[in-house]
């Protein structure tokens, strides 16, 4: 086929793009008409295949492309789609675009235009391969999924090639929304089931599922990268098991040749008098005589010390408290590891929990945990200490040693984010030496296609956020997978990294304490409502995250200039995109009650927008909401967009529902709420909203996701709106 733009590839090919996105496949190519159902699911395949892949391609590079040239021949088959290649085709379009910089703006607005429609559709295929919906396509068109699975994978891989190659070319042009890929179902299973046989744990599988692109996850199985699965034999999607310290049964771990060496204690007293005295506590390893014994000096809280502070995790053998002292090995093996780090002969002035928090009196312990904000942002440097890590060396590639701290256990833990965002320079051990990170250490893949170094950096690089600039969405996105044995502490922790008044959070305790910290922070990014995770039961408060520690792949807005909500005592005050119904619905987890078809009648008059917004919204509940025959209430619906941007069709979105006592739909337009009025909302739960396609609200045939309009009846009517809102 000649080359065309990618939006007009279906319809030059000789097909109706509506009728395959409504799976209607015989209807969408006159030369169906008498083909079987398996020879009508091999063609549309192929077809979806050359339009994903090479006609995504092609709207690239502006040439068409050879089939032979992307394709890996196998014996007694068709061949494999494969990426050897790939670098050469998109490196093209870079030359082009550096020899004509004016055509920079117009080709990323493009670009991203084409990757928007391939995303919109891949998410149509994953939707459809649900199994709510994939057995009725099986029945019609046998064969179909197990085809169309062999292909997504290979469309997403491509598809993040070129936004990597569009961030490498034209880093200064804007980007026009994030796109999350997922993949159908089973293929999904299935690479979890690979993941799992590596020895990666179901808290390490739904991680990166949540956080790093599709590629990034098959260049893991590819590599074969396993993991020793010991101490995950229990974990959950929820939480690694590994991390779990009992303190009664803990044991620390020995280094020495014999596991039998005695333990070292500092000076208690004197470490106590420090922590009184508003300093910090440091360690020396002295050896009079012969004779290993740490000496305890002081340091500023408010002037850079020469110390270096050590950020570990207990499950490798280093917790432990100050009456308690560390196995002589370990603290030679700290100090010694400091030497190397200073390059210097001469002993080393260390910070380690281990020695320099006592436990026997609280309010010292108290004083010592809000103090570690200052330990870590006055050291030297930071020097991390994690088993996972130290499987590296210095000769590592980039994306191998990224890989390696993103899954280790020292990523996982609450306190160890704040060791690190503080510090002036953190250092990672390695098997064989040191590695001093950079958020601009390079990769060790070719730039156009270093989609695996671009992803892995993405979340590593929130470890070294401008701690002048650090807010609460740059906290939450690098606290969503970390887990702590302390969760009393969590809040206390994300005050001393905001600066904010932790003396005032002390006196509070459990949901209390969470609830004060919401007051306190005050202004918070206008999407914390839309996050998922557990929400404080208070009323007023039932949009607030009761933990910031909970495994989603939600996102909170980490904008310094973002739009902000006002959290007061009787709810969050902030303005947004609703839509308000004329009926109350109720809503429930269970497959009857979980779906809702609205149509949206236009606009309260607040949009500022000539559109016409008449449109038609499903809404699905989600696993969260209540299970029949108990269910929810609302009659209101919210949306995480900034803009205030009415949803495009055939989108999807999570929003939230609401439910106030007022309806609007019988009031005509003037007599709609005054934008300057405030309208008290109860915060009820999230759910899905897709937009449908006009072609799929004004069709009369059943599609594998609709009964047709024959049989769809509407559950209620709204308005688009802008409101000032109170979610209690």
């Amino acid at each position: 086929m000649p080359l065309c733009t990618f939006s007009k590839y279906l319809e030059n090919a000789g097909y109706r793009g509506s009728d395959i996105w409504n799976a209607n496949f015989k209807q969408s190519c006159s030369n169906f008409d008498d083909l079987t159902g398996r020879e009508v699911s091999r063609r549309v395949v192929a077809l979806l295949q050359a339009w994903l892949y090479y006609g995504l391609l092609e709207s690239v590079v502006k040439k068409k492309i050879k089939v032979s040239y992307l394709m890996r021949p196998e014996d007694g088959s068709n061949g494999y789609l494969y990426s050897r290649n790939l670098h050469f085709s998109l490196q093209t379009t870079v030359f082009e675009l550096r020899a004509n910089p004016a055509r920079k703006s117009q080709a990323s607005i493009e670009i991203q235009q084409n990757l928007r429609l391939a995303h919109d559709w891949v998410s149509r295929f994953t939707a459809w391969s649900h199994p709510s919906f994939r057995p009725k396509l099986d029945d019609e068109y046998p064969s179909f999924m197990e085809q169309l699975e062999e292909v997504v994978p290979a469309v997403t891989r491509l598809a993040e090639a070129i936004e990597q190659m569009r961030l490498y070319v034209v880093p200064e042009e804007p980007t026009l929304g994030t796109l999350t890929w997922h993949h159908p179902y089973q293929v999904a299973s299935r690479r979890r089931s690979r993941l799992k046989n590596l020895g990666w744990c179901a808290f390490q599988i739904k991680l990166l599922e949540d956080t790093v692109n599709q590629s990034t996850i098959d260049w893991l199985i590819a590599c074969d990268m396993k993991q020793d699965p010991v101490g995950h034999e229990t974990c959950t999607a929820e939480a690694c098991a590994r991390n779990d310290i009992d303190e009664s049964t803990y044991q620390q771990a020995h280094v020495c040749l014999d596991g039998h060496c005695q333990k070292i204690l500092p000076d208690v007293q004197k470490v106590m008098t420090i922590l009184s005295e508003n300093q910090i506590p440091v360690m020396r390893l002295e050896a009079p005589n012969g004779q290993s014994r740490l000496e305890v000096s002081a340091s500023s809280k408010t002037e850079p010390g020469d110390y270096i502070a050590i950020s570990h995790v207990w499950a490798d053998g280093l917790g432990g408290a100050t009456e308690s002292g560390l196995n002589e090995c370990q603290v030679r093996r700290l100090s010694n590891l400091c030497s190397a780090v200073n390059q210097t002969s001469r002993t080393v002035r260390f910070w380690v929990d281990c020695l320099c928090i006592p436990r026997t009196d609280d309010d010292i312990y108290i004083q010592a945990l809000v103090a570690i904000r200052d330990v870590y942002l006055q050291a030297s440097s930071v020097l991390v200490l994690d088993k996972t890590i130290m499987e590296c060396t210095t000769s590592s590639s980039t994306e191998d040693l990224y890989i390696h701290i993103y899954l280790s256990a020292w990523m996982q833990r609450m306190w160890t984010y704040e060791e690190v965002v503080l510090a002036r320079k953190v250092i990672f051990a390695l098997g064989d030496g040191f590695h001093l990170y950079k958020v601009d250490t390079m990769p060790s893949m070719r730039r156009t296609v270093s989609v695996i170094w671009q992803s892995l950096g993405t979340q590593l690089y929130r470890l070294r956020a401008d701690r002048d600039h650090l807010n609460i969405g740059h906290i939450y996105q690098a606290f969503r997978y970390r887990l702590t044995n302390a969760p009393q502490e969590e809040f206390l922790s994300i005050s001393g990294m905001l600066g904010l008044d932790t003396e005032t959070l002390l006196k509070f305790k459990g949901e209390h304490r969470t609830k004060r910290f919401w007051l306190i922070l005050r202004w918070i990014p206008f999407n914390v409502p839309f996050l998922e995770c557990p929400k404080l039961p208070q009323p007023g408060f039932r949009w607030a995250p009761r933990t910031l520690m909970y495994p989603t792949s939600t996102a909170m807005d980490t904008a310094i200039d973002g739009q902000k909500s006002e959290c007061t005592s009787n709810g969050l005050l902030g303005t947004y995109l609703t839509v308000s119904f004329d009926t109350v619905l109720k809503g429930s987890a269970g497959e009857r009650g979980s779906v809702f078809y609205t149509f949206i009648r236009g606009n309260d008059g607040s949009l500022n927008s000539q559109l016409d917004h008449r449109s038609s919204l499903r809404l699905y509940c989600v696993e969260s909401w209540l299970k029949p025959p108990l269910g929810l209430e609302f009659n209101a619906i919210m949306f995480p967009s900034e803009t205030k941007s009415v949803l495009n069709a055939g989108a999807w979105v999570a929003g939230i529902a609401l439910l106030h006592t007022d309806s609007i739909d019988q009031r005509p337009l003037d007599q709609q709420p005054n934008m300057s009025d405030v309208r008290t909302c109860r915060y009820v739960g999230r759910l899905l909203v897709e937009r449908l396609q006009n072609h799929e609200l004004s069709s009369s045939l059943k599609t594998i996701m609709s009964e047709g309009t024959s049989k769809v009846s509407i559950d209620a009517q709204g308005l688009w709106g802008i409101q000032k809102v109170c979610i209690t």
